[in-house]
């Protein structure tokens, strides 16, 4: 060996994988074999020890450690780099190589994997040019069959509704009895419901985050700093975060708060490419019912449908105007508009078509706001009466005895069509016969078949509609009826507001006519208990 002191640097990694498989591969232990290895080696003088890279993969190779060496190797530093074995300088075989075939050597810089009992200065050093390759090789392979493992495992956990992500979302903790199931997290819980409450009773997602600041309310990513939780993000910008739109949006869009799990959304390629991509959304994994709920099915579809529609502008108050989002235009269906001007001092605010007002492409169809509030106040009170009174005839019909409800026994007309169906069929079979003994013409063989093919289809389509009816009957006129409770909620109303349009109705059509079109929330569950009381109010008289 030559006389020549080398001013070394130890590289000592360990990643998660290697901790969770059981290694003897602490930071502290490479560390010490790196230095005993030094102390019985005079021609080596520490410099420098490069032990940051604790949890990163051994096949990316911008590590910070890594790099760090790598400055300091450039710039005359240190000349050795030694490791615990070759694993930790890295485990991507081409990389690998690269480093120490050219890199190293047009740096000038030895290398020494200690368990290895490589030396790249050592007597003997060019033999271990055809061995060092497959050491290399082996490690790579091994980290590729570790990220598979790995990768299948969190997939399985996935799939079973179990959570595998870094960080709780906010409004939620890690069990401590299990870290892949989520448990309320009550101070957090209480701010998501009071965000999608605030949304719901019209508050602009930017007031909402204005009045979260001005209450000193921790952002998701302070609630977590004061948790203790070790949590880098991109998205900060400041040294006290602040709400955003960004981060009010994201909660209210987020499944999560349904007691839902949609995981696998992001990814990478392979072991090799670190990069992390969006999967297809087919490729995603949805779990239901994997946690508790922090808001109802009803209040997350409400905010959804919310979150589509403009609603840009804000009263005085600082709350979405009361039709805003809802009104649109009945010919053009484009959003309305609304304006206001002044007039010897009175103001008046009225509605005009947005395609009008900017391409006059469609009549103004103006529309005055006090008429409109009067209109759709009276309009929703007497749907509410009228709900009201379907749900008594409801209760009614269900407190006869059940052989006087035969008539609505869905089980019983399924069969009843499907016997029908079947005799069809039966005749269209025996229709070749017909035609085969003479009985019947081609061109009535051809009719024939055309008209039960017709029948059987159309057959086919009423027993459809009577499993749908079936099914959806839970929910209408045979048990629970909570869309009922939805109008109920709302029957001692004296003044039309926000929480009424958004509980109560999906769109507000107004017509050049004047008239005044308004579509109800839960249409197809009143139509299928309008249509159920119908037949129940019917069929006696038909019997008769």
């Amino acid at each position: 060996m030559p006389e020549k002191i080398y001013r070394t640097g130890i590289y000592a990694r360990l990643s998660r994988e290697d901790n969770e498989h059981g290694e003897s591969n602490s930071i502290s232990s490479q560390k010490a074999i790196c230095m005993e290895y030094i102390s019985r080696h005079p021609d080596l003088e520490l410099v420098e020890i490069y032990d940051e890279d604790d949890g990163y993969s051994g096949t990316n190779m911008e590590r910070p450690g890594f790099q760090r060496m790598l400055q300091d190797m450039r710039s005359g530093k240190i000349d050795c780099a030694i490791s615990k074995d070759l694993s930790r300088f890295s485990r991507n075989y081409i990389e690998a190589g690269n480093y120490l075939e050219k890199i190293f050597p047009s740096l000038g810089i030895r290398y020494i994997a200690v368990n290895d009992c490589y030396d790249s200065l050592a007597p003997g050093s060019a033999s271990d040019a055809i061995t060092l390759p497959f050491k290399n090789l082996v490690n790579d392979i091994y980290c590729r069959d570790i990220s598979v493992k790995i990768r299948t495992n969190l997939e399985v956990k996935r799939r079973k509704g179990e959570y595998v992500g870094s960080f709780a979302p906010y409004g939620y903790r890690k069990s401590a009895e299990d870290k892949n199931r989520l448990v309320v997290d009550d101070d957090a819980a209480e701010i998501v419901t009071m965000i999608f409450g605030m949304f719901k009773d019209g508050f602009p997602i930017l007031r909402i985050a204005q009045r979260l600041n001005q209450s000193g309310v921790p952002t998701p990513m302070e609630h977590k700093r004061q948790q203790g939780v070790r949590f880098q993000t991109a998205f900060r910008r400041r040294d006290v975060p602040q709400w955003g739109y960004n981060t009010i949006a994201r909660i209210l869009k987020n499944e999560v708060y349904l007691g839902n799990l949609t995981q696998g959304k992001r990814g990478t390629p392979n072991h090799k490419v670190h990069d992390i991509r969006l999967k297809d959304e087919a490729d995603w994994i949805h779990a239901e019912a994997t946690h508790e709920a922090l808001i109802s099915s009803n209040d997350f579809m409400v905010v959804s449908e919310l979150l589509k529609r403009d609603m840009r502008a804000a009263d005085d108050s600082g709350q979405h105007y009361l039709f805003s989002g809802f009104l649109y235009c009945g010919d053009c269906k484009q959003g309305m508009v609304r304006k206001t001007v002044t007039r010897s001092g009175k103001k008046y605010i009225y509605y005009v078509c947005g395609k009008h007002r900017k391409e006059k492409n469609c009549s103004p169809h103006s529309f005055s706001e006090n008429r409109l509030r009067e209109v759709v106040f009276h309009a929703i009170h007497d749907q509410i009466e009228t709900v009201m009174h379907l749900d008594q005839v409801l209760a009614f019909i269900e407190r006869l005895p059940l052989e006087n409800r035969k008539s609505f026994n869905y089980e019983a007309q399924i069969v009843k069509v499907e016997e029908e169906i079947e005799r069809y069929r039966k005749l269209k079979l025996r229709l070749y016969e017909d035609l085969a003994d003479g009985v019947i013409t081609k061109s009535e063989y051809t009719e024939f078949r055309n008209a039960y093919t017709a029948r059987i289809e159309e057959k086919s389509e009423t027993v459809e509609r009577l499993k749908k009816e079936q099914a959806q009957a839970a929910t209408t006129g045979m048990t629970n009826r909570a869309w009922v409770q939805a109008f109920a909620q709302f029957k001692n109303i004296s003044e039309l507001d926000r929480r009424v349009l958004v509980a109560l109705v999906d769109r507000i059509f107004i017509y050049e006519s004047k008239a005044i079109e308004i579509q109800f929330k839960y249409r197809d569950e009143y139509e299928l208990a309008l249509r159920y009381v119908q037949e129940f109010e019917e069929r006696p008289a038909a019997a008769g």
